[in-house]
């Protein structure tokens, strides 16, 4: 039997197939966005440092656009692959191992979350969201025997993929700027290092995407019904997805550990919280279009999240001990933002009809 692949017309962006006639604002939102970004940091005194984290969790936001829009798939494995993935990046280099190849070792085992969520819910048919309950609950175990029984890692005097480059910025920061530049070398290391991993990981995703396999992934999602009438397994389809969103929530994991300089069991509380409002705030502020362009709305849906949350701290001159406190009001914001928004267009069009029958 020869099994049909859907094509890229039948498995466009339902935002693009909508109107073609609209003109894409996208990177014109991108960058008043981002000035508009650097000028609040800057007249707020909010560290770069903001920026390096939100590129660090970026690929957590892609990961939940993957599972939750693309796949309209109820998956929480995220707040499982995420610390998991940090803990065998910490074991590796600690132990020795290359830093680079703690990364790949990352994405494999967040990938491997994914798919005991796939698997427990395909052969087991029990409901996506339990299933990925289930694995995290499960994970919290496997995160503890890789640190060791340890709940806390450092890696204090080990070698990161940050480590070559600190000390030659450091001196160029220095030679240009004085000795007041020096503690900003971390921070921009972080943010070249971790902004061109992101963008790299990015361009391979658009691409696959585009391939026939990821169409196929992106038309399940959309059509389960039509996948299956077309002789397409459906289910291998949710488990490739499951397995690749989750690698990236695992390879996200290792970056953020080697910016922090530890890993921890609890790393990933709340991430899929962290993630769906990078998702919702990238959507608001860049309406983006394509499926490429949806990634790179997640990652400075991120940006902004991390940014927002240390203007809070800086504004309101707020105690660290704070912290889970201005999360919840960051998100809060981000997921109700679209919604009011929503409210007060209908109010406006109520009033402006008002006014025209009037």
């Amino acid at each position: 039997m020869t099994v049909q692949t859907p094509t890229k017309t039948s498995v466009r962006d339902s935002s693009t197939s909508k109107s073609h006639s609209r003109p894409d604002f996208f990177a014109l939102r991108f960058v008043i966005a981002t000035v508009v970004l650097l000028l609040i940091m800057s007249a707020s005194n909010v560290n770069i440092g903001s920026i390096g984290q939100g590129l660090a969790y970026g690929l957590v936001g892609v990961s939940v656009f993957i599972t939750f829009r693309i796949l309209s798939f109820p998956d929480l494995t995220v707040d499982g692959a995420f610390p998991v993935g940090g803990a065998v990046c910490a074991a590796i280099i600690v132990a020795g191992g290359n830093a680079e190849v703690s990364l790949g070792a990352a994405f494999l085992v967040g990938a491997l979350t994914g798919l005991a969520t796939a698997l427990i819910t395909i052969f087991l048919k029990i409901d996506g969201l339990l299933s990925s309950i289930i694995v995290i609950t499960g994970t919290y175990t496997v995160t503890l025997r890789v640190l060791n029984a340890r709940s806390n890692v450092p890696l204090i005097g080990e070698d990161t993929i940050l480590s070559p480059f600190i000390q030659p910025v450091r001196t160029w920061l220095t030679d240009i700027l004085g000795d007041e530049a020096r503690r900003q070398a971390n921070n921009l290391v972080e943010i070249t290092v971790f902004g061109i991993i992101t963008i790299l990981v990015l361009l391979v995703l658009n691409w696959f995407m585009h391939t026939e396999l990821g169409l196929t992934i992106r038309a399940t999602g959309k059509n389960s019904q039509m996948v299956r009438a077309i002789g397409i397994n459906h289910n291998l389809m949710l488990l490739l997805a499951l397995m690749v969103a989750n690698g990236l929530a695992g390879l996200a994991g290792a970056l953020v550990v080697q910016q922090l300089g530890f890993a921890d069991v609890a790393l990933g509380f709340g991430v899929i919280i962290r993630g769906l409002a990078a998702v919702m705030i990238g959507e608001v502020l860049l309406a983006p279009r394509s499926v490429g362009q949806h990634f790179l709305a997640a990652v400075f849906g991120m940006v902004i999240f991390e940014v927002s949350r240390a203007w809070v701290f800086a504004v309101l001159n707020l105690p660290t001990s704070d912290i889970r406190m201005v999360s919840a009001l960051v998100v809060l914001g981000a997921l109700a933002a679209p919604r009011l928004a929503k409210r007060w267009r209908e109010a406006q069009q109520k009033r402006n009809r008002k006014a025209e029958s009037a």
